[in-house]
């Protein structure tokens, strides 16, 4: 069977070439190092590097490695209360090395080592010696573990590695596989997180008028605050999977990827649905934040840093063609509400605002939530006043669909007067929940703009 590999190791492996006699001149430095350590500090040492195989040790993605392993074994110790006495590190093109004396006892130190190598996939590249103050290495047969299996098959390392039963590029792109996913895992995570919090932050914002927040349910009998929050634990798996679609079809044109975010956002509603007994919470935020997650997960596969400008490009190509639903469309033959509202009115709704990278999350509302935070308010204050501004700025179209065009377009005239008059000088809480009061009373509830106010506590969150 012939081995088909999807990484690339032309564009991943990038660094000075290193020859077998400066590897051994490594090694001699490496082993003269550990001895000066333990005689400088008599306590066991911890000699940390990475299994790279192949002439080029350094390149991105093993530097990411070793720093991240190398924060994982402090953080070891830090939890095991193992005293560091010294750390000391070695960047060369050899390969980087770390070197931690640490206070306690070599085999305990071993062991958690080891543990740490099993409990994450990315230990099956650290090479962790533990070496006591009589030059001795502890060895894993001490506590019983097996020793560790090759990375291609089911041998022991040592006898794959001594019969040469795998070629160098194989292991290599097994270990930049590993590295890789690792690390997108990690990235992923990351951005569920925020995710999920920035969920949490848009429902916990409070006074919002019409809206479900921490005073009432606002003109929304079906849900509260509880309901909220159940929505959004329940959805942290799906964001993170939206992310990764992004990261793994970065190499796909954008309008290619978004055809792939619609099982995941089927799946992610369903789930949803589940958690909150059928009441519908987040359906407009898994359609946003999932879009908004898989952009980001495309920006990272592609190693294009975050920036506005690279994101509402990327947004808008992917999104490229949402519009083309409306093409043909007139008041006589729409035959939905948001096709209706398109033909009377040119209100393009969720889809225009995705079309166009979300210009009233970086143009309206960004802007004022970081003004209002550079002012001193709150996350909360600056929240709710930004909302306000997402109201007055655009067309919510769950506005319309409580009342009518007509009244969506007095609301919007009445706030930005608010706002005009220097909202945020006066008890603007108490002016925020008269408004509440007024918009229960009428039935009306600014759900869309409630979700760019969630995207805008996202998009602040990852700076």
């Amino acid at each position: 069977m012939t081995y088909t590999s999807s990484i690339n190791l032309k564009e991943i492996v990038t660094g000075p070439y290193v020859d077998l006699p400066r590897m051994l001149d490594a090694r001699e430095r490496r082993q003269q190092i550990q001895r000066q350590l333990i005689a400088a500090y008599g306590c066991p040492l911890i000699s940390f590097t990475l299994n790279i195989v192949g002439p080029v040790k350094v390149f991105p993605l093993a530097v990411g490695a070793f720093e991240e392993g190398l924060r994982l074994i402090r953080t070891q110790c830090l939890a095991w209360r193992l005293p560091v006495k010294k750390e000391s590190q070695i960047r060369d093109i050899t390969g980087y090395e770390a070197f931690l004396s640490v206070d306690s006892d070599p085999k305990l130190i071993k062991e958690i080592l080891c543990r740490l190598e099993e409990r994450t996939v990315l230990g099956r590249l650290f090479d962790l010696d533990v070496i006591r103050t009589d030059g001795t290495k502890v060895s894993r047969q001490e506590f019983s573990m097996a020793p560790r299996k090759c990375l291609i098959c089911d041998q022991e390392a040592f006898v794959c590695s001594r019969s040469r039963a795998h070629s160098v590029d194989r292991l290599l792109e097994k270990e930049c596989q590993i590295m890789q996913e690792y690390f997108d895992l990690q990235y992923a995570r990351r951005i569920s997180s925020l995710s999920m919090a920035a969920l949490l932050y848009e429902v916990a914002a409070t006074p919002k008028p019409g809206l479900v927040d921490r005073d009432n349910s606002g003109s929304h009998k079906d849900m509260d605050f509880y309901t909220f929050q159940s929505s959004a634990v329940s959805l942290n798996q799906f964001f993170e999977e939206f992310t990764l679609l992004g990261i793994r079809n970065c190499r796909r044109p954008p309008e290619q990827v978004f055809s792939l975010i619609r099982p995941v956002g089927i799946q992610a509603e369903g789930v949803m649905l589940a958690a909150t007994k059928g009441v519908n919470t987040h359906k407009g935020m898994i359609f946003s934040l999932g879009l908004f997650c898989c952009v980001l997960g495309y920006l990272k596969g592609s190693q294009i840093p975050f920036s506005q400008e690279a994101f509402i490009r990327t947004c808008s190509q992917m999104t490229c063609h949402l519009l083309e639903d409306f093409d043909g469309i007139t008041a006589e033959n729409a035959k939905t509400a948001g096709e209706r509202l398109y033909a009377l009115y040119g209100v393009t709704g969720i889809r225009g605002e995705a079309a166009k990278g979300y210009p009233t999350v970086f143009h309206i509302a960004l802007p004022a939530f970081r003004r209002y935070k550079s002012q001193g308010l709150s996350a909360n204050d600056a929240g709710v006043l930004t909302l306000l501004h997402i109201i007055a700025g655009s067309q919510d179209t769950n506005i319309i669909a409580r009342s009518d065009y007509e009244t969506m377009t007095r609301i919007r005239a009445q706030i930005q007067e608010l706002l005009d008059s220097g909202l945020e000088k006066q008890d603007y809480l108490s002016i925020i929940r008269d408004l509440d009061r007024e918009f229960i009373k009428k039935n009306i509830s600014p759900g869309g703009s409630a979700d760019m106010l969630a995207l805008t506590y996202f998009i602040d969150s990852l700076a």
